[in-house]
């Protein structure tokens, strides 16, 4: 009996070592230099309605996506034009969704952490410029997505860092191909 307690023991503290938490991303759009674009002013329009109902999670982020895109339109969008037109920022697409995953049964479970949900992020941007008039002149459109799998032993701490970190490097794919597209779809409305 002793010998039994002695390698439960044993598996319970082996499966107690530390997480490996993952290393903080941050935001490197951060670095860059706005679109100066020859607009009055640039709109955001959140087309993206949130269910607020499982599987759906955006809304439990320390930062909501649709805030982050709201966030990133303020940072990297500057309208420089003196006369008329306008720039919208649509957010098609904020969301995460929550499914959970079956671990293995028995003792395994008792003395091992296991993946216990995954998150799926996806966001998709829409840029249009319209002229003074109202009539669109040209868009520029970007997707992103990814997706982290978080192990049943993580505290709610460490689930809002991976959260985080997920949710940061997508927002940096989002804006590398929002600014490819911008700098390559609606170059004429691009100041220097």
């Amino acid at each position: 009996m002793r010998f039994f307690s002695l390698v439960c023991l044993t598996l319970f503290l082996a499966s107690c070592s530390s997480v490996q938490m993952p290393e903080p991303v941050g935001l490197a759009y951060l670095s860059n230099k706005p679109l100066r674009l020859n607009v009055a002013r640039v709109e955001v329009v959140k087309q993206y309605q949130s269910s607020s109902r499982p599987p759906h999670v955006e809304n439990e982020l320390p930062v909501p996506p649709t805030a982050m895109i709201q966030q990133w339109a303020q940072d990297r969008l500057l309208p420089v034009g003196k006369g008329g037109g306008h720039a919208v920022v649509t957010i098609e697409e904020a969301s995460v969704v929550e499914k959970s995953l079956k671990g293995p049964g028995g003792l395994k479970k008792v003395f091992t952490s296991n993946p216990s949900e995954e998150y799926e992020a996806k966001m998709s941007v829409k840029i249009e410029i319209f002229d003074e008039f109202g009539n669109a002149k040209g868009f520029a459109y970007a997707r992103a997505q990814g997706s982290r799998t978080v192990a049943d032993n993580l505290t709610l701490g460490q689930r809002r860092q991976i959260w985080i970190n997920m949710m940061e490097k997508i927002m940096n794919n989002l804006d590398e191909e929002l600014d490819r597209n911008v700098k390559s779809y609606l170059t004429a409305y691009i100041s220097n």
